[in-house]
């Protein structure tokens, strides 16, 4: 199961738990259900990073560039892997890269919220109220993040 941190933007922590929901479920998806889980995974995470990606333009950090080069790397995996196994999602070499991207996918995203989007999070808070928000939760394990 994924579990991202929560970064005190209610938006982005939503946004995340669905990212969470959607690579689980593709996770565990049947064969017959792989491609769609697939489909709902990259559609969401587009908009998701379409964006995110509008506040790091307007942020002009020296961070930014690779917070959007990861964007791209992941959808750029997301749409191969689903050229690669619509043929026949039901072969065994299907089976196995979506496994192993949902499972990269499981271990990246808790990462990437903690490294990267905080900074994304902090930005909206000063914008909308002047200061950063008080998040009080428990300590983050990353190791945690990953079961």
């Amino acid at each position: 199961m994924t579990r991202s941190p929560e970064l005190g933007d209610p938006s982005l922590d939503t946004e995340h738990r669905e990212l969470e929901r959607l690579i689980d479920q593709l996770a565990d998806a049947p064969a017959e259900q792989m491609l769609g889980c697939l489909d709902a995974l990259t559609a969401r995470a587009s908009d998701h990073f379409a964006d995110e990606d509008r506040d790091l333009r307007e942020m002009k950090s020296g961070d930014a560039s690779c917070h959007l080069d990861e964007h791209a790397a992941v959808l750029k995996s997301l749409r191969e892997v689903r050229g690669l196994v619509e043929a026949d999602p039901s072969a065994p070499r299907s089976i196995n890269l979506v496994a192993g991207l949902s499972s990269e996918l499981q271990r990246w995203l808790p990462e990437h919220v903690f490294a990267m989007d905080a900074g994304i999070a902090n930005q909206r808070s000063r914008r909308r109220l002047g200061g950063l928000p008080i998040v009080i939760s428990r300590k983050l394990d990353l190791g945690d993040a990953r079961d």
